[in-house]
């Protein structure tokens, strides 16, 4: 495989995983019919279950390429605490690149999200990028529809720091995004819309609710929840950027009180992603 596939394909992986990086990502775009009920992100109500997240909980998986493996990812849910006065919760992910896709680049992605329990939106997002022996570090601190976002490359002396109007406070990362899914309990043919923001970029989401079905994993045969997403990146005024491809992607999540994501996969110019549970735990 071509070292521009791998490393697109690394791309891929840490958008599967925080979306359960699902994926994002990468992810990216459009909008459902009109027929469909279309729910803004709003805050859940206080309660671990509508939050989307069990404290304590661990989840790895295992993301293939046309059925090689590429990658593996892993995210953990801490305990409720207080947070700069805030009832918060702290949820840790990484991914990186495994078996075909390590021998040709090395590639990891961590992530802590920093989740305010009383609204389910982030209140800061750290992460740590890794590639080829390179590091990026870029950080995330929210205040409403603001975000004051701080970078710096392994190269550069000094980190780089602006402050971002995104014009909307229902902002959501990777971490808090999948958990307002899990929390989510709709109905066949409704649309739940979120706005992800990644670095300086924002994405709009619709998850469309399909319906149930049984699909099988490593954990067994499961009865799934599947969602259907459709994504673009967006512009200031939350309007589709022109000229970029719409993204469509799927998550199966266990048909149960905990809304586990069982599997994740989106079609890409190199081949289905398709990212599998493989071990779940949770006190």
């Amino acid at each position: 495989m071509p070292k521009r596939g791998v490393a697109f394909t690394c791309h891929k992986l840490s958008f599967i995983m925080l979306f359960v990086r699902a994926l994002l990502i990468a992810l990216v775009a459009g909008c459902a019919g009109a027929e469909a009920t279309t729910l803004s992100a709003q805050p859940a109500a206080p309660g671990v279950s509508e939050l989307g997240l069990h404290p304590g909980e661990t989840m790895s998986y295992e993301v293939q390429l046309g059925g090689m493996l590429v990658g593996e990812a892993q995210l953990a849910v801490g305990e409720i605490g207080i947070i700069d006065g805030k009832k918060a919760i702290v949820v840790k992910s990484r991914a990186a690149t495994a078996g075909a896709g390590a021998l040709i680049k090395q590639l990891s992605d961590e992530a802590t999200t920093v989740i305010d329990v009383e609204t389910g939106h982030p209140l800061s997002v750290d992460t740590i990028v890794i590639s080829s022996g390179k590091t990026i570090t870029a950080s995330a601190k929210f205040s409403g529809h603001t975000a004051t976002v701080t970078y710096q490359r392994s190269e550069q002396t000094k980190p780089v720091t602006t402050r971002i109007d995104f014009r909307t406070a229902a902002l959501h990362d990777m971490h808090s995004a999948m958990a307002a899914m899990r929390g989510w309990r709709g109905k066949p043919g409704e649309v739940r819309t979120v706005h992800i923001i990644g670095g300086r970029r924002m994405w709009k989401i619709d998850m469309k609710y399909i319906g149930e079905e049984t699909i099988g994993s490593s954990v067994g045969n499961r009865r799934a929840v599947v969602l259907e997403g459709t994504s673009f990146r967006a512009r200031r005024n939350l309007t589709a950027e022109p000229g970029k491809a719409t993204r469509t992607f799927r998550v199966w999540l266990s048909d149960d009180a905990d809304r586990v994501p069982l599997k994740c996969s989106a079609k890409t110019e190199l081949g289905d992603i398709v990212m599998d549970l493989v071990e779940y735990a949770r006190p």
